[in-house]
């Protein structure tokens, strides 16, 4: 789907607006920021063209993840949304410092001092960095929070976090990680450590690390510190997604199941925390349609510790309503990826918190500092894994490194170029084989197995249009099934053997945005099959109005999914998608075998692209 605004011939620019109009041409602004700046000159007619343009520009930023427009940057960051570099630093900028000077000059602009008090003003001007009001807002909030959550640990209470005791706690650590031994640290028993001793602690790594088996852990340990001293715990686990804490919470259960079985939780323990239900944080905060969340300041959240998932996907305006909402004496665990895709939102919260901690060894003069623990060891896969080793290099940034390793004759690994007729069309075989799998299976009523097939391979794109975008790809497949399987009737609207993906949070019928299905033959009619843990659900097809179908998905759709077989396909390198978070999110999908359809180009491009939000948070919780 494409960010960018509206054409420029669409747009028309209002008389005493003709400073905008050079960018309008450009596609550079649409017609939200014209309309916005016209508006604000009609109650403030003395503003200079220079204050227009970059109100403009801050009103812009939002709409490609910015939270503020950079002066001194602001050619590289509309660059990177995907307009032409030459055209762009062609346009007529004023010069940084005379820019500068009219906005510390004009009557819209706040100082960040000014930003608190009355009048409110449209922009605040922190340093080079532009702001609508209400984003400056927000990240000085964020900021403002975690710093004084950061400087308080939690007291041991019935009604506050979970500190409690050293000693039962340690012995809880004991029980479910095992003493510590003097030799390396367990990373994972450290961030449970932190977990339940900090007023706010973050639990950063990539797929596989160890994430959820730290989360399950820290919560048996905090439940059993709690019992040991006579105390209610109340938790919260939240994510951004229906999907995402459908998952967290199924995780927990099959991670508190096995430390049931293996004798370390007790069964009441265990069916407290079966009792946990995992909740988009949409829900935890009490979002209402047409109105503000019910939770905020005023009326806070009742729980002792807050887990949120897949933080990376976090907006920072969402971040800054949760933490008005958790009570100041509560822990907060931040847990997440900040090599992922960040949030189609504004801002890089995951990435911006956990700052220079990524860097092995490297510490901060930040109230965060000894707060951020990341996981680094990748269990998902095998030793030695060429997946792994990819997934390094890329999130490095290490193009010649990726390149080193697609380049070798390894089973778990495989790179078809875009001109490799016969090896394109090789894997095209392969997703058409796992296809027919499904259909067959969905056609003889077997639900698991149409499933299984559904997941076994799955083709991933940058793009919904174009050449190895989703829809090229999804209708060469459907229509190669339906070849090997004559009794697929594609033509209906829903027919058996179909995949299909929800596209919407729908809490009545239990599924959610990312959840995968396929419809199956069922009792003379049909039913839309999903896998709900071990047991398989069915729903009417009537009942589901918000669903695709699913012979492929596009990268950003497949966060917090995993596949045995993942086929990464890359559009033209000229295509401003291709980002090194992007190709990240891709290769980390795969399970078991991952193949990469794509040209050097377009690689080099995705490795050498990271996503360079604009935002200050990062310098506000870690400054250099």
């Amino acid at each position: 789907m494409s960010l960018r605004p509206a054409p420029g011939p669409g747009v028309v620019v209002p008389r005493g607006l003709s400073a905008l109009a050079p960018f309008v041409d450009a596609d550079v602004f649409g017609s939200f920021e014209v309309q916005l700046a016209a508006t604000v000159l009609r109650l403030q007619p003395d503003v200079t063209a220079d204050v227009l343009v970059a109100l403009a520009l801050a009103a812009r930023a939002p709409r490609f993840g910015h939270v503020c427009a950079e002066l001194d940057r602001v050619v590289e960051q509309i660059a990177g949304s995907g307009e032409d570099e030459g055209a762009v630093r062609a346009l007529p900028w004023p010069a940084v410092g005379d820019w500068a000077r009219a906005l510390s000059e004009s009557s819209i602009v706040a100082t960040p001092g000014e930003a608190w008090s009355e009048p409110v003003r449209p922009l605040v001007c922190d340093g080079t960095r532009v702001y609508l009001q209400r984003y400056w807002h927000y990240e000085s909030a964020v900021a403002g929070d975690l710093s004084e959550r950061a400087r308080r640990r939690p007291a041991p209470s019935a009604t506050s976090a979970p500190g409690g005791s050293g000693g039962a706690l340690v012995a809880a650590l004991d029980a479910l990680f095992g003493p510590e031994d003097g030799q390396a640290p367990d990373l994972q028993r450290e961030a449970a450590r932190r977990a339940l001793t900090e007023g706010v602690s973050i639990i950063a790594g990539g797929p596989g690390t160890g994430k959820t088996h730290t989360i399950a852990r820290l919560l048996v340990a905090a439940h059993l510190v709690a019992v040991e001293e006579g105390r209610d715990l109340k938790v919260a686990l939240a994510a951004p997604t229906g999907k995402a804490a459908a998952q967290m919470g199924q995780a927990v259960k099959a991670e508190v199941l096995a430390l049931e079985v293996a004798g370390v939780v007790g069964a009441a323990l265990s069916a407290t925390l079966a009792a946990t239900e995992a909740m988009t944080v949409h829900r935890l905060l009490g979002w209402r349609p047409g109105t503000r969340f019910r939770h905020d300041r005023s009326d806070p959240l009742v729980h002792d510790l807050v887990i949120v998932d897949e933080t990376s996907m976090v907006s920072l305006p969402l971040m800054a309503k949760l933490l008005d909402a958790v009570r100041p004496e509560s822990s907060l665990v931040l847990v997440g990826d900040p090599f992922q895709l960040a949030s189609i939102e504004a801002g890089t919260v995951m990435g911006d918190v956990v700052g220079p901690a990524e860097e092995s060894g490297r510490r901060g003069a930040s109230v965060l500092d000894g707060r951020v623990t990341v996981l680094r060891r990748m269990r998902r896969f095998a030793e030695g894994s060429t997946v792994a080793a990819l997934a390094e290099a890329v999130r490095t940034g290490d193009a010649d490194g990726a390149r080193e390793w697609l380049g070798r004759d390894r089973a778990d690994v495989q790179w078809v170029r875009d001109d490799d007729a016969a090896g394109l069309e090789e894997v095209h075989q392969l997703v058409v084989a796992a296809g027919i799998d499904q259909a067959e299976a969905a056609l003889g009523g077997d639900a698991l197995a149409a499933i299984d097939a559904a997941h076994r391979i799955k083709v991933l794109t940058a793009t919904r249009r174009g050449p190895r975008g989703l829809y090229d790809w999804s209708d060469r497949i459907e229509a190669a099934v339906a070849d090997g399987v004559p009794a697929l009737r594609r033509s209906r609207r829903w027919y058996v053997g179909q995949p299909v993906i929800v596209t919407g949070n729908d809490p009545i019928n239990r599924v959610f945005n990312g959840d995968a299905g396929v419809v199956v033959g069922r009792d003379g009619g049909v039913g839309v099959a999903f896998l709900s843990g071990e047991e398989v659900r069915y729903l009417p097809p009537s009942r589901l109005d918000r669903v695709e179908t699913w012979w492929a998905m596009t990268i950003h759709k497949s966060q917090g999914s995993e596949f045995s077989h993942a086929v990464v396909s890359l559009p033209e390198s000229g295509s401003p998608i291709l980002t090194r978070e992007l190709l990240y999110t891709a290769v980390t999908r795969a399970k078991e075998r991952l193949t990469i359809v794509s040209s050097e180009a377009s690689l080099r491009a995705a490795i050498g692209r990271p996503i360079a939000r604009a935002s200050g948070l990062r310098d506000r919780l870690w400054p250099t």
